[in-house]
């Protein structure tokens, strides 16, 4: 009987706990079907070869796991404009698919080490600024692990009103 109720007792535990979530085996695989629906309506189609290509490796927070990024100039003009093309960063984790943290329109993009920390400038198109789309409007970006989200730094001088490190694509 005590053999019975430590098994039941066991079953019940293993049943009751959540199972461990743990990273996709080809992150760039989750990516690629998030991109693959957002390519859906594009004047082109792409394979996934294309789309898996567009994914570059690049490091986000600095905590040792492999973070994404996508340049939309790869899948052609209809992703780009005035104020840039289309440019996604996505946060690689340990135990789960990864999320994307920046999807904004460009014109220019680089990655930074600076005081410590991975910062990514931008310039966006110049009505972010409050001007017009010639005009230079700087913004960096980067990772808040206590936000837990990419956040608009200070800048001196002009720069990028918008905040959002994600606005919506209609």
């Amino acid at each position: 009987m005590y053999r019975s109720a430590a098994l039941s007792f066991a079953t019940a535990m293993l049943l009751a706990t959540p199972a461990l979530a743990k990273a996709p085996a080809d992150p760039r695989a989750e990516i690629a079907r998030v991109l693959t629906r957002q390519l859906k309506g594009d004047f082109t189609p792409h394979s996934q070869a294309e789309i898996r290509a567009a994914i570059k490796p690049v490091d986000i927070n600095g905590d040792g796991i492999q973070d994404w990024e996508v340049d939309f100039n790869t899948f052609g003009s209809a992703w780009c404009g005035t104020g840039g093309c289309r440019y996604q960063l996505w946060l690689g984790r340990a135990k789960a698919a990864p999320i994307r943290v920046f999807d904004r329109q460009v014109r220019e993009h680089e990655a930074v080490r600076r005081d410590g920390r991975i910062v990514f400038v931008f310039d966006f198109h110049g009505s972010q600024c409050g001007g017009f789309g010639s005009e230079v409007c700087p913004g960096e970006f980067a990772w808040s692990a206590k936000r837990g989200r990419m956040v608009l730094l200070p800048t001196p001088g002009k720069h990028t009103s918008t905040a959002a490190p994600v606005l919506p694509f209609q």
